[in-house]
């Protein structure tokens, strides 16, 4: 909306990229570049697959790139008893935009939907700073959903991360509205540090 810019933006010009520097320094840029590439990929054809499903009941055919992903997360798909909103944009007025994944009715929800969001990863269980960094995002995204459609009646109070780990058992973080709550004050400071970077390279 407006100038607003996206969570994923505010989220990745406000941490310390020092660790990232020095694996593209470990690995060269040109490598790093391939990895970063194909793992973006990897995640786009992993979320149209979801998308397609939830929406027609349509499977994927077999695909190397795509397949160990569909199968790690088919399972609980199987749990997502209606889709409310696939892909759908979202803003807020403390100023940030985005898209979210999803936003669900799970069989365990009853009349209570949930914010879901799909991630992949090739090898075991994402770090606990990486799924910190997943929790900041789905906090705003919450925010931002509660925002937008809030007067249709939507009052979103959970969130699940849900890691798709290749040929494995997927990763699923919960997030009630305590924890949301508070990540979303931490990300307001995120968003607050990112302001000021900006504010402070124009100036330069």
């Amino acid at each position: 909306v407006g100038s607003f810019p996206s969570v994923t933006t505010i989220l990745s010009g406000s941490r310390d990229n020092s660790g990232l520097e020095q694996w593209r320094e470990s690995v060269g840029h040109e490598r790093a570049d391939f990895i970063s590439s194909f793992a973006c990929f990897r995640g786009e054809g992993h979320h149209l697959n979801i998308e397609r499903y939830l929406t027609d009941g349509t499977e994927p055919e077999f695909s190397y790139a795509f397949s160990p992903y569909w199968k790690s997360s088919r399972a609980f798909l199987d749990t997502v008893d209606a889709p409310l909103l696939l892909e759908g944009a979202i803003w807020h007025p403390d100023g940030f935009a985005g898209t979210l994944d999803c936003i669900a009715y799970l069989a365990e929800d009853g009349h209570q939907p949930t914010l879901l969001d799909w991630k992949t990863r090739e090898n075991g269980p994402c770090k606990p700073d990486k799924i910190y960094e997943y929790s900041l995002q789905l906090a705003a995204y919450t925010a931002g959903a509660n925002y937008v459609y809030g007067h249709m009646g939507l009052n979103i109070t959970q969130a699940k991360i849900v890691v798709a780990i290749a040929d494995a058992s997927p990763q699923i973080e919960t997030l009630d509205e305590r924890a949301l709550s508070q990540l979303y004050k931490h990300f307001l400071a995120r968003l607050k540090r990112f302001t000021y970077a900006k504010q402070k390279r124009k100036r330069k």
